[in-house]
């Protein structure tokens, strides 16, 4: 097939994918449209060549009724991975500085005795069959750059903490623990590790009746990755009536590496301690419970504000909200004009586990690219992404 004809191909693909204009006044739409068409179709041609120079499987560019120059970002690179017809994911889905890592699926939970535990597989992106494959840990971060994971054992909670080297996919260092660990994050240089330690395995839900179940954090460990030097810190969780039903609490770097987060269940508290493990007196700013997962962008215009499952972009500048960018979870920016987030389908309440895929946005969402398939709870399509900086 030559490139006229894929091109050709794919720009019909993308037009029987996007929903027509919604509203009474269909005409005048139309009459607008016409009058910018040459426009129009020259930038579709060319966001259409760079997305499938830059290797992007079959995504769908949705048009907007926005004049070109109110919008907040440019959309169109050659460094995005998307796959749109794969839940969970098969091969590689990335976008500017960021890519899946890793996910989650394969989902079990059992109920006994009011005790709740959920089991998963990780799924890590092997560079040599790039592909994400199916591993055996129990537990896994990916450092920034995407050459080294750190890993715990399928037996949660494990007694070491691993190293691996995602070049050959073998483990080049273990590290000891006296306390056992059941969660790890890499700091954001990615030279240092945050070890959450726990009694027991440590997702689980429980009821009022077993809320003493010996599952709960004990404390978390800073260790230096090159030195393998670890220093524990005992940070237990007192459980009462109010805390029932707690079980994966674990501590977490703040964006600059400078600050930890020690969250107190049932997750409406939270402590921030420096790396001395003193308690810090301020929250880090764009941080904090009400803030979604993407934080600031990187050169600093906007940020992002969450409340459970909805997230919505604000201007630093002035703090007003960016119309048109209320809707699920931000996950992270791609750069400093794109975000990554998750989309519900057309006419369908937007809720964790309704059906959502994961797309590449402006932050007005005038424009969107498919990035993945949607998922579905209890179903084979279940997943959940770990994003890291490439």
């Amino acid at each position: 097939m030559n490139a006229d004809r894929l091109l050709r191909d794919t720009l019909r693909e993308w037009a029987e994918e996007t929903p027509p204009p919604p509203g009474p006044d269909l005409a005048g739409r139309a009459l607008l449209r016409r009058r910018r068409r040459r426009a129009t179709s020259l930038t579709v041609a060319v966001a259409a060549f760079a997305l499938l120079a830059g290797g992007v499987a079959v995504p769908v560019l949705a048009e907007s009724d926005q004049p070109e120059h109110s919008r907040p970002g440019r959309m169109i690179d050659n460094k995005v991975s998307a796959h749109p017809r794969e839940s969970p994911p098969r091969h590689l889905i990335a976008a500017g500085d960021v890519a899946v890592s890793a996910y989650q699926a394969d989902r079990k939970t059992q109920t006994q005795d009011g005790v709740k535990r959920s089991t998963y597989t990780w799924n890590l992106y092997d560079r040599r069959t790039k592909q994400y494959e199916k591993t055996h840990w129990g537990w896994l971060d990916v450092a920034p750059g995407m050459r080294q994971a750190a890993v715990l054992e399928k037996t949660l909670p494990a007694s070491r903490v691993g190293i691996l080297d995602l070049d050959t996919g073998k483990v080049t260092k273990w590290i000891p623990l006296e306390h056992k660990a059941g969660g790890v994050q890499w700091s954001p240089d990615g030279k240092r590790l945050a070890v959450t330690t726990y009694r027991g395995y440590p997702d689980i839900e429980t009821s009022a009746r077993n809320r003493f179940t010996s599952h709960a954090r004990t404390g978390y460990y800073l260790v230096n990755v090159d030195s393998g030097r670890k220093e524990y810190r005992p940070m237990g969780v007192d459980m009462d009536d109010r805390f029932v039903g707690v079980g994966r609490i674990d501590v977490r770097w703040s964006r600059d590496g400078t600050l930890l987060v020690v969250p107190k269940p049932p997750g409406a508290i939270e402590t921030w301690y420096n790396l001395e493990g003193r308690a810090s007196d301020k929250t880090p700013l764009y941080e904090g419970l009400d803030a979604a997962p993407s934080g600031l962008s990187p050169d600093g215009r906007y940020y992002t504000v969450g409340d459970g499952w909805t997230a919505t972009v604000k201007e630093t500048r002035n703090h007003r909200t960016v119309s048109g960018s209320f809707g699920s979870m931000t996950l992270a920016w791609a750069d400093s004009g794109r975000l990554v987030r998750w989309d519900c389908p057309p006419n369908r309440r937007c809720a964790r586990g309704m059906g959502e895929r994961l797309v590449l946005t402006d932050p007005a969402k005038r424009i969107k690219v498919p990035l993945t398939g949607y998922r579905y709870d209890n179903s084979s399509q279940e997943w959940e992404p770990l994003i890291t900086r490439r």
